[in-house]
């Protein structure tokens, strides 16, 4: 299996680092108690760390007219854009990816969705169990009310993932935005070399975040998560009730989308359909022309050259700033 390309590289500057560091040792060496100095190196204060991210990875699905997944496709048969510029090139392409998932399932517990908890569970520990491989992908567990709980961390082990979930109880209000900052916060800081996805279960509504809807919109794109949103609202009663606008912004911009989840078989159904995007994703990375690493936002466009299919990708991406450290002694 070929392994995901490096997404990053440091350069560094070290102009007569030799000297300096010499000259800084012996500097230590009477600035600071003898013990301290035989056990520790301070790098010289002019020595710089560069570091430079300049290459993309995408995970994304392609349908056709009917809905349909179609995962034959080659890296020829899409035209890509970053900030309406063709790319470089691109470095990586894989069908079906193989590549390891980190999955969250958050789960809402609040007091609104105590009567269908049940059906959530047993549809959560189904989907564990189908999705996860034993040694190379891994899911955590969160709820969420008037605050969030780490049911589990990131683990393979089906059997412990599904005890967190059924440990879950529901109660309280719903903090929503923060759970979705959270999730993101846990995903960003795991393995690059992965595909990244939130399941979130909610009917929308957010009565007691310190967040606002405007960062839980950001962090999905920040972190390369693709959300899942299952929706509990019923729609016979609103068509797209406040809960159902939040969540279309939540998921859409990352390459996810909302799937109805109202009852059991909804639900599960969801599930499925969740289970087979993550099945049947691309993955792809590419370098960007006239790259900065200035933190700005980049719009990305994975067109299609057939007639009649539509990717579903996140929108864009903020480019990592390029970081600078001066090292020196305390």
């Amino acid at each position: 299996m070929r392994s995901v390309p490096c997404f990053s590289f440091l350069a560094l500057s070290i102009s007569g680092v030799l000297a300096v560091a010499v000259s800084s040792f012996a500097q230590s060496q009477s600035s600071f108690p003898p013990t301290f100095a035989e056990s520790a190196f301070f790098a010289p204060s002019d020595l710089t760390i560069s570091k430079r991210v300049d290459e993309v990875n995408l995970a994304f699905t392609v349908m056709d007219k009917k809905g349909r997944l179609i995962n034959n496709l080659a890296a020829g048969d899409f035209k890509i854009l970053d900030n309406r510029l063709p790319p470089q090139g691109v470095t990586f392409f894989q069908q079906q990816s193989d590549l390891p998932l980190r999955v969250a399932i958050v789960i809402d517990a609040s007091d609104s969705i105590k009567y269908r908890f049940k059906f959530e569970q047993k549809a959560a520990n189904v989907f564990l169990k189908n999705i996860l491989r034993p040694g190379k992908d891994k899911a955590l567990v969160v709820a969420f009310n008037s605050t969030i709980h780490l049911m589990r961390d990131f683990s393979d082990d089906v059997r412990g993932l599904s005890q967190a979930v059924k440990k879950i109880s529901a109660g309280g209000e719903t903090a929503l935005y923060d759970a979705v900052l959270f999730a993101c916060r846990k995903l960003q800081d795991g393995s690059p070399e992965s595909r990244r996805a939130i399941i979130l279960i909610t009917d929308g509504e957010d009565t007691h975040s310190r967040a606002f809807l405007h960062d839980a919109e950001l962090a999905p794109l920040r972190a390369q998560v693709t959300l899942f949103a299952l929706s509990t609202n019923d729609l016979s009663l609103d068509p797209y009730p406040k809960g159902e606008a939040v969540l279309d912004l939540l998921s859409e911009p990352t390459g996810g989308r909302i799937l109805p989840s109202r009852d059991e078989w909804q639900l599960s159904r969801a599930f499925r359909e969740v289970e087979r995007a993550l099945r049947n994703q691309y993955a792809l990375a590419y370098q960007p022309s006239e790259f900065r690493a200035d933190g700005s936002y980049r719009r990305v466009d994975v067109v299609p050259v057939k007639q009649g299919l539509k990717v579903q990708c996140r929108r864009g991406y903020y480019a990592r700033r390029e970081q600078n450290w001066g090292i020196s002694p305390p």
